[in-house]
């Protein structure tokens, strides 16, 4: 989900695995430890992709890099009916926008990089609808949160999203498309073909440009609009942090370090925090219940903790509440201390206690905005049971201004 910097190649979302089971290419680094990962996950579907693989191989070793930007040309697939459109229920069709150059953005409610990029997306919006340029928003969930309609009709809101949006429950336009990332864009022509599509967060000036070219066919006045700038927020001076990090198992990259964390999925165990965590690791104390999505807290009292070692300017984290109308309240340190109020995210809340999030709906938290770019151990401590961990992401220098409600 939420891809800091990731990059994702194959078709449906992995190497040969179900569509939210992701082997990933960070820019962050630690991309020979992708690399391990994805090769256990060998699949007779890697040898239909032999090229994605190449890529997969080259970024191993090549560091960072810049979005997939992939030059297509075939009819859009049409939108199925099966899907639930957010505009009062009213269906669009892809045949119903000819004459019209179409953005088709997947996106995720629960995804860092997705709700970076839509103050990018709405900024071509506004400057472009006039010309003829239409959005759609494509939400396809990877969390179970995420196909509950009413989470992401909410999210849409809370966004302000100003395009049709249709929740995509069944992954029929996901599937149809040939989609495998958050988030992923699919330009199409007026005649209904799709021209380009950019995987991943970056690849702004190579999309605008196209947006543009298009558009000036029937208006060329569009030319004298001018181009946003083109900030380079994953070279090298930004800062590369810890890649993405899942808690649960279910895509191969469990962070959870203590002993025999995944052999008793579903159980209720007794963790001991014996060491620190390692970078990109999580260490848990205390009764905890494993699940393949996350870790559930099961301590009837405010005994249970988690630990989580960073390096990033910025941190994201996926959470969600047993009952979302009674919120747990969680407690965070950092480095051994109650979270200061200059390090704190948006959703961070001060007491006379310190530092705490109220965690209720189920969706991505913002809690950590340094002052500087380092490494840390995050301490989350939920005062009671049913407080669910799913995964962290995190932001470089160069990725704190955007709208993150």
């Amino acid at each position: 989900m939420k891809r800091t910097g990731a990059l994702f190649l194959l078709p449906g979302g992995s190497l040969g695995l179900e569509p939210r089971q992701h082997i990933s290419v960070h820019r962050e680094g630690l991309a020979s430890r992708i690399f391990l990962r994805a090769a256990a996950h060998l699949t007779a579907c890697m040898r239909r992709h032999a090229a994605a693989l190449a890529a997969v191989l080259l970024l191993a070793f090549a560091g960072p890099c810049p979005a997939q930007v992939v030059e297509v040309l075939r009819a859009a697939p049409e939108f199925p009916k099966n899907a639930v459109w957010l505009d009062a229920g009213v269906p669009h069709t892809v045949e119903g926008y000819r004459g019209k150059v179409v953005l088709v953005d997947f996106w995720e409610y629960t995804c860092i990089n997705c709700i970076r990029d839509f103050a990018v997306v709405k900024r071509w919006y506004r400057k472009y609808h006039a010309y003829g340029f239409e959005v759609i928003g494509v939400h396809y969930g990877e969390f179970p949160m995420g196909f509950n309609v009413e989470n992401v009709r909410r999210a849409a809101a809370r966004f302000r999203l100003p395009w049709p949006v249709v929740a995509d429950l069944k992954g029929s336009i996901w599937n149809a498309y040939d989609s495998n990332n958050w988030p992923n864009r699919y330009l199409i022509d007026p005649k209904g073909e799709i021209v380009l599509q950019v995987i991943g967060e970056t690849g702004d000036r190579e999309l605008e440009n196209r947006i543009r070219g298009l558009l000036a066919k029937a208006h060329p006045e569009v030319e004298k609009v001018p181009l946003d700038a083109d900030p380079d927020t994953f070279g090298g001076r930004c800062g590369y942090p810890t890649q993405e990090t899942y808690i649960g198992f279910a895509n191969g990259r469990g962070a959870v370090e203590n002993p025999h964390a995944y052999s008793k999925l579903g159980q209720v165990q007794e963790f001991a925090a014996t060491r620190p965590p390692s970078d990109g690791g999580v260490v848990l104390a205390g009764r905890w219940q494993t699940l393949p999505e996350g870790v559930t807290s099961a301590a009837a009292d405010a005994s249970a903790y988690a630990l989580h070692k960073y390096h990033a300017r910025s941190l994201y984290a996926v959470l969600s509440a047993a009952d979302p109308a009674k919120p747990v309240r969680v407690e965070l340190l950092q480095d051994g201390s109650p979270l200061a109020k200059e390090d704190a995210g948006a959703d961070v809340r001060f007491d006379a206690k310190g530092a705490y999030l109220e965690v209720g709906e189920p969706r991505m938290y913002d809690l950590v905005k340094n002052r500087a770019f380092g490494q840390h151990i995050l301490a989350l401590k939920p005062q009671g049971p049913g407080f669910t961990l799913l995964s962290f992401t995190y932001g470089n220098d160069c990725q704190q201004e955007f709208e993150e409600r």
